[in-house]
């Protein structure tokens, strides 16, 4: 058994574990804060959307470490942004009941999750025969990811900032361009090798 089969069951094990104590908090505080049925059924149905929504933004995460071992951090990152956002916006919703104006640090944190979640997505499909310039269209494409995370966390701190929208609209195009040009350059060039 080498050393990156010991970190995958290792990693496994810390994600088991943490599902399970994710499991018995969400119990936990719904019999702790419930007064009616309907209360509870909404808590939980508010827990399960959570629970998807920052699930698919970890599996990045997953892929990026088992695609890309020496991104191992990375992956982690992203595996442990994903689940504070959700703890952190799973207490704030069953604190309050529903994500007030004021809870800026919840949207925050959940930006930064989805951030890390789509810069190891884009990470871990690299390949290893990828050319210079795929290279650069991906670090482009994380640039824009980056600046459009910046823009939103202002936005959320500083409401009414005069961003535009225009230039919301263009950097959002050039991430998403960026993030879906690779696959196609590749087989461009693998065209044009044989």
């Amino acid at each position: 058994m080498g050393g990156r089969e010991i970190q995958k069951e290792t990693l496994a094990r810390v994600v088991v574990a943490v599902l399970m104590l994710g499991a018995a908090i969400l119990i936990i505080t719904i019999l702790r804060h419930s007064d009616s049925n309907e209360d509870v059924n909404s808590k939980v149905f508010a827990a399960l959307i959570l629970f998807v929504f920052f699930s698919l933004s970890a599996l990045p995460g997953f892929f990026l470490i088992k695609r890309r071992p020496r991104l191992t951090g990375l992956g982690v990152l992203t595996i442990g942004l994903s689940a504070a956002a959700y703890f952190v916006a799973l207490d704030t919703f069953i604190s309050h009941s529903v994500f007030v104006g004021g809870d800026a640090a919840v949207w925050k944190l959940a930006i930064i999750a989805v951030v890390a979640s789509q810069a190891s997505m884009l990470l871990s499909f690299r390949d290893d025969s990828d050319t210079r310039r795929i290279d650069a269209v991906v670090l482009g494409s994380m640039l824009a990811l980056a600046l459009l995370a910046v823009l939103v966390i202002i936005e959320i701190s500083e409401p009414g900032t005069e961003i535009g929208r225009k230039t919301w609209a263009v950097i959002s195009v050039l991430y998403l361009f960026g993030a879906l040009l690779p696959p196609f350059l590749r087989l461009a060039e693998a065209e044009g090798r044989s």
